[in-house]
């Protein structure tokens, strides 16, 4: 039976993976999660400008959209404050 991927995925943290991955400091290691392919929804910036609902599978490329089984989702750093250690 075909699962939309829309309809079962509303939390994109709900099911994260960690790990710790070296950052390109060597004092400093970040924790990392996976982000899983989603949808986001269409929101309203702050400066008034609406921005549509698209796909989040963390290629860049907005003409195909990747399931996980497809090679879609990427790594994340966590929130820590800390930008020296962020994924380029």
């Amino acid at each position: 039976m075909f699962r939309n991927p829309l309809h079962s995925i509303n939390d994109p943290f709900k099911e994260m993976e960690t790990s710790t991955k070296e950052s390109d400091h060597a004092s400093s290691i970040a924790e990392t999660h996976f982000v899983k392919p989603h949808y986001v929804e269409g929101y309203e910036r702050e400066d008034g400008v609406s921005v549509e609902g698209y796909w989040r599978d963390g290629d860049g490329d907005t003409s195909e959209d990747r399931t996980l089984e497809d090679g879609g989702g990427y790594e994340q750093t966590n929130p820590d404050d800390d930008l020296t250690n962020n994924l380029d």
